[in-house]
């Protein structure tokens, strides 16, 4: 099972046609993408991270120029692998960055084995305004939830293992 974070489109508005609706947004798996490994620029590519992209270029430019500079052996260039290392660990906050700088917001997570299970849940309990259990968390049921507060006690709270802090 995979965990899926939900974008919306800022400003996106249910009362268009849902087909229209549900096709901006953008579902991010949280892993590790083992593609990125052997094929980094075309991962960054693929899903429109031109900036990455151009920081990854330079830095496997710069470790061949300090290859070739300092007269390594061939071997040193499996320094090139570290670029790609961090592309596929790293592809998904980039993806969420990415999102976040074009616009989007963070709608909610889905906990699914793959995407179309993961669109599924995450639209039946969006339409159903039921909050979904377990499987789906909206962040704008976070601030609201249908269980009221607990009652504060007027003292403050003790941090540590004394209850009287005054002593």
């Amino acid at each position: 099972m995979a965990v899926w974070t939900v974008f919306e489109p800022h400003g996106a508005d249910e009362a268009d046609t849902t087909l229209r609706w549900a096709e901006g947004f953008v579902f991010v798996p949280e892993r590790t993408a083992w593609s990125a490994l052997l094929l980094a620029p075309l991962v960054l590519l693929r899903h429109g991270l031109w900036l990455a992209l151009v920081l990854y270029l330079f830095v496997q430019g710069a470790v061949v120029a300090g290859v070739l500079a300092l007269d390594l052996d061939f071997e040193a260039l499996a320094l090139l692998l570290v670029a790609n290392v961090a592309v596929a660990v790293q592809l998904s906050g980039l993806r969420h960055a990415s999102l976040a700088a074009r616009g989007y917001e963070e709608a909610g997570s889905v906990v699914a084995a793959r995407l179309e299970a993961a669109e599924q849940r995450y639209f039946d309990a969006r339409l159903a305004g039921t909050g979904g259990g377990a499987s789906f968390l909206p962040v704008a049921l976070w601030s609201r939830s249908p269980v009221p507060s607990p009652v504060r006690r007027s003292e403050p709270a003790v941090l540590g293992l004394f209850p009287e802090a005054s002593r």
